[in-house]
């Protein structure tokens, strides 16, 4: 069974699914996508089984959507009218793009951490993971770019390092925001400083 698009959907069945959909995220992010329920979702959302089957195969297909729909919407626009550092001097950049991802990350951490999950096993989630990981690195490599043009960083290989920071900035964040337990406090300020520091050293050694 697909998932029928919003463009067919009458304003109820759209307020329905929406329902649905905000319900998820919640539980989601409280529960973890394997601590929730068919039941536990549509009880939050106020409708029944057979409303949720109206949209959504199982609970798998509504992560996709979800999934989907946060990468495309969200992720991918954020990145259109980025301005890449001006300058070694431009702390702002940095802090910038980091705050975006540590804020959209958060925001969204059942749908992130879920996705991540289920990745292990399943193709099209492999493959969503993917697409956020490349949206990342796809903005690293140009800042690493960037600074070679400047006149550092010429030892850099800008695919590699892009692969390295976007990496670490996936585990750093999933840990430190979806599951902590190392016995390191920090804060979100300190955290986005930490991850903005370390992208910027990388580039300009300073």
């Amino acid at each position: 069974m697909s998932t029928r698009s919003s463009g067919t959907l009458s304003a109820k069945g759209l307020q329905t699914r929406e329902a649905i959909e905000r319900a998820a995220r919640k539980l989601f992010a409280e529960r973890g996508f394997h601590g929730t329920t068919l039941g536990d979702i549509t009880s939050a959302a106020g409708k029944s089984p057979a409303a949720f089957y109206r949209y959504f195969a199982d609970k798998e297909d509504l992560l996709a959507v979800l999934a989907s729909s946060f990468l495309h919407e969200v992720v991918a626009p954020s990145g259109v009218s980025l301005d890449l550092p001006g300058s070694p001097d431009d702390d702002a950049f940095f802090r910038t793009v980091v705050t975006g991802y540590w804020n959209m990350f958060k925001q969204n951490i059942g749908i992130m951490i879920a996705v991540a999950q289920l990745a292990t096993t399943q193709p099209r989630f492999a493959a969503v993971q993917n697409g956020f990981r490349r949206f990342g690195m796809e903005i690293i490599a140009a800042s690493v770019h960037r600074a070679q043009e400047q006149g550092y960083g010429t030892e850099l290989n800008p695919e590699h390092t892009a692969a390295a920071i976007a990496l670490l900035f996936e585990n750093f964040t999933t840990v430190f925001v979806g599951t902590p337990g190392l016995g390191v406090e920090i804060t979100d300020e300190d955290a986005i400083a930490t991850l903005s520091r370390i992208w910027k050293k990388t580039l300009y050694g300073f």
